[in-house]
């Protein structure tokens, strides 16, 4: 008999080969290795991200700089946890380095792939985000998807770590956002508007 945790392992495998290799083509191998480093582009990180953010904080005031700290504060969190602990304590080798066929479309990183730091980062700064604008809650959850998504369309994680990613993220954001940020309607709390 086939024990979970190999039947698991087993799944998380065929389910990578058919995200990396069965269901690409070419619009996708344009589009999500752009996707899954975002933070190494010029254009984004000198460009549209810091208009984004500059439109987001002068339209938010001291309400929109506050989400940005606590957002801040908690990924810085969440990448710790998951690069400094559970990476080197999982030990789970990324699926190039334990010789899985996969493509490669963008740089691996490190030699652990469990769990992903893109998205526990992601889906913590989206949980953060959901808290402190709900009506938006599914544009962040449609960015998050993308970016963990392209980490196994480009080769870097299996879909397990991914996942874990995601679990760890929320988390860890979530109920940040809620202490930090308040949990009523609207994201409520201190920044709430007086009468």
């Amino acid at each position: 008999m086939i024990s979970p945790l190999v039947a698991l392992g087993g799944a998380d495998r065929w389910l990578l080969l058919k995200v990396n290799r069965a269901w690409s083509g070419p619009a996708l191998d344009a589009v999500l290795p752009v996707i899954t480093d975002l933070q190494k582009r010029a254009w984004f990180v000198y460009g549209a991200a810091p208009a984004a953010a500059a439109l987001w904080l002068w339209k938010g005031k001291r309400r929109a700089l506050r989400v940005l700290v606590v957002a801040a504060l908690a990924v810085g969190a969440s990448d710790m946890i998951a690069y400094r602990v559970i990476k080197p304590l999982v030990a789970r080798p990324r699926p190039t380095v334990a010789g899985v066929p996969v493509i490669q479309r963008a740089p691996i990183g490190g030699r652990y792939g469990f769990p992903s730091n893109h998205a526990s980062n992601v889906a913590t700064a989206a949980s953060v985000l959901s808290v402190a604008y709900p009506p938006l809650t599914w544009a962040f959850a449609a960015a998050a998807f993308a970016i963990g998504y392209s980490r196994v369309y480009v080769g870097a994680h299996y879909p397990g770590d991914v996942l874990a990613g995601f679990l760890l993220g929320i988390l860890l954001g979530w109920p940040w956002g809620v202490l930090m940020l308040g949990g009523g309607k609207g994201g409520g709390g201190p920044g709430r508007r007086r009468r």
